[in-house]
């Protein structure tokens, strides 16, 4: 895999972030479900704009997402999809056993927690290795092509290097792999400025 710009100190200090960020969520969510949910080893990718269509998702699948924001010293989007297909079981993951009739507010509602559990996971990760305050924002759930989505996240974060970086991680729950992602996307200079927090880089 091609990692343009990035030292392999570099890659494994943001691998390490992605290990330490899923591990918290998928433990903070088995805590708050009281269900055991792990979560794959995460998959770091630095991919060209266009190779994202092709290695990870047609540009064309509709699909649904959750945004959020990340300001501070550190900014950027986190931006968690997932299908049709997988909701519901997402959705049942996140609520007690034993309801059957589920509204769309309750949908709503555990789709949010979970996303809100997932990227503070991250975000704290994040926030204790550079030693900075970091908030993140509602959750604003979108319906659209993946194609429209994820270029909208593009331009709206100035990324306008043909390359760009994601952080991939995947559930399994009751032995089942739950096809959702989270990715995330930092705005331009952004991962150079946490490398100089943490002593490495140009400073």
């Amino acid at each position: 895999m091609d990692r343009p710009g990035y030292s392999s100190l570099e890659l494994d200090i943001i691998q390490e972030i992605a290990n330490i960020g899923g591990g918290n969520a998928a433990s903070s969510i088995s805590k708050l479900i009281n269900k055991p949910v792990t979560m794959s080893v995460p998959v770091v990718e630095i991919l060209d704009y266009e190779k994202i269509y092709n290695d990870i998702m047609a540009e064309d699948m509709m699909v649904n997402s959750i945004l959020v924001n990340m300001t501070g010293e550190i900014e950027g989007k986190f931006l968690f999809v997932y299908s049709d297909e997988v909701r519901e079981d997402l959705v049942r993951m996140m609520i007690p056993d034993g309801i059957k009739d589920v509204s769309d507010e309750v949908s709503v509602s555990a789709m949010d927690e979970l996303v809100n559990i997932l990227v503070k996971s991250f975000v704290n990760a994040i926030s204790k290795m550079v030693e900075k305050t970091l908030i993140t924002s509602v959750p604003l759930h979108l319906r659209d092509m993946f194609g429209a989505i994820f270029s909208s996240v593009y331009i709206d974060t100035e990324q306008y290097d043909i390359n760009v970086m994601i952080i991939k991680n995947e559930f399994l729950y009751q032995g089942d792999k739950l096809e959702s992602s989270l990715y995330f996307v930092p705005r331009p200079g952004v991962l150079q400025k946490m490398f100089k927090y943490l002593g490495i880089g140009d400073v």
